[in-house]
């Protein structure tokens, strides 16, 4: 059976994505259900590559950051967001005015938890290894 998953310690970005999506989500203006979306309403960008190619760019980001430098770790998170939106939506949502404060929002949120910053030097060591 395939997964989706990176890593064994893959459950960071299983987060992230579900971030992402419902940061998504709640950008996306309301419409009253049962009538179809405006055709002026943004379209949900699709992802465009899969995830070998996804694994493939976080063992690369993985191996050049320094796991003990605590600036480096924290520039590599941002890459991470970014490389998991971007996989997530399409390279097009980089383009997105939702985009930077997106990945500002997950960041934030992953530094509001304590426990966040062990599991993605987990990820970044499992990466390291692919």
């Amino acid at each position: 059976m395939s997964t989706d998953r990176i890593s064994p310690s893959s459950s960071l970005v299983e987060t992230l994505r579900a971030l992402a999506r419902e940061r998504t989500q709640d950008a996306r203006p309301a419409h009253p259900p049962g009538k179809p979306e405006p055709s002026d309403s943004p379209k949900p960008v699709k992802a465009k590559q899969d995830v070998q190619w996804l694994r493939q760019r976080l063992h690369n980001l993985a191996l050049e950051a320094d796991l003990a430098n605590e600036q480096s770790m924290l520039q590599a998170r941002t890459q991470v967001v970014r490389e998991i939106l971007l996989w997530e939506f399409g390279s097009e949502f980089r383009n997105d005015s939702q985009f930077v404060p997106m990945v500002d929002a997950i960041g934030k949120t992953l530094e509001a938890d304590p426990a966040s910053l062990q599991r993605f030097l987990d990820l970044m060591a499992d990466l390291r290894k692919v």
